[in-house]
């Protein structure tokens, strides 16, 4: 098993030291892709219940002019986990290991990154800086590799997401080009009159710093850990799905309470998908947009809503790890920084 201490990892466990409690190590980028890469593909976290589906990855891919290699064990199961917490991490280790893979795609999410967290080889990740793929569960990843690796990663599709025409064109700009990424826009609306995709301003103003976040649920049970999220002068990004609107209110009353909400510099509120309470409930419950309201709107920064990232049919696919500048007022979020280099 290839734990912190293990040869090549940076360091043991911090005692819940921050990166900004010393002199952290610069982050590390990946080269950018290009056609005739080969991506290595793995399952962190759920079982790939439609193995099937593992047949349309391929020709996925291979439409971006890159090719694949599987992990051995992407078809195991464990009950609801893709394997063991040996097969999963033997895939991951062997993909940053292997010289030949550009870019580590996650196929899925789901639950299980958590139980990985404490043995990986953070060394060896940031050693052999590839392209980092996913979203959902895989936050568990982002914020580790970002802590302890510090490597910058990519939240974005999984192999198994569907790629429309907007994602794909968000996914090739920033994986392809070793440019900043410039402004994450939301898709064009069909009816601007009827916006489907409508960003709006919790509280204005301007702030830069650098990206951090993903998914709420990974963001607050990976807090009181060596793994939790590190928001202070950043833009914190956050998303989440199926959850009551009670739920997020507790996730982000966490947060304040520990001060993440309090360090960051802005806030960029992206979706949340299936999280409205069910029609008999509706008075009793607070709205996602009362309760955005009353936990982000008094911070006294900068606070954006309705990005469209994460559990959303079309998705865009954002560095974390990088410069980026937030006007709230405007509606605007901008990359500044490269994510990877030539």
């Amino acid at each position: 098993m290839a734990g912190l201490a293990a040869s090549g990892s940076l360091a043991a466990l911090p005692e819940r030291k921050t990166p900004a409690d010393a002199a952290a190590p610069p982050m590390v980028k990946a080269r950018a892709l290009k056609p005739g890469d080969t991506v290595g593909l793995i399952a962190p976290s759920s079982s790939i219940f439609e193995l099937w589906d593992l047949e349309g990855v391929a020709p996925r891919l291979a439409a971006l002019g890159l090719e694949c290699k599987f992990g051995r064990n992407v078809r195991a199961r464990r009950g609801y986990l893709a394997g063991t917490e040996g097969e999963r991490l033997a895939d991951l280790h062997a993909m940053f290991a292997d010289p030949r893979v550009a870019a580590v795609v996650c196929l899925g999410g789901g639950y299980g990154t958590e139980r990985l967290l404490d043995r990986i080889d953070y060394g060896l990740i940031r050693k052999n800086p590839k392209i980092f793929l996913g979203y959902s569960d895989i936050t568990g990843l982002h914020l580790a590799f970002g802590r302890l690796a510090r490597l910058v990663t990519f939240h974005g599709p999984v192999a198994l997401s569907a790629l429309p025409e907007w994602t794909l064109a968000s996914l090739k700009k920033a994986l392809f080009s070793s440019e900043p990424v410039g402004a994450i826009d939301n898709p064009p609306e069909p009816d601007p009159l009827s916006p489907e995709f409508p960003r709006h301003t919790v509280s204005p103003g301007r702030a830069r710093g650098q990206t951090v976040g993903g998914n709420l649920t990974l963001i607050s049970t990976t807090m009181g850990t060596p793994y939790e999220i590190d928001a202070k002068g950043k833009i914190l990004l956050l998303e989440d799905t199926g959850e009551a609107p009670y739920r997020i209110d507790r996730m982000l009353v966490q947060l304040r309470l520990a001060g993440k909400l309090a360090d960051a510099a802005g806030i960029v509120w992206g979706t949340c998908t299936d999280c409205t309470p069910s029609r008999s409930s509706f008075e009793i419950n607070l709205s996602m947009s009362e309760l955005l309201d009353d936990l982000l709107g008094n911070l006294g920064k900068p606070v954006l809503a309705g990005l469209v990232f994460g559990h959303t049919k079309e998705k865009a696919t954002i560095p974390f790890g990088v410069e980026a500048e937030l006007d709230a007022t405007a509606r605007t979020f901008r990359i500044v920084e490269a994510a990877t280099v030539a």
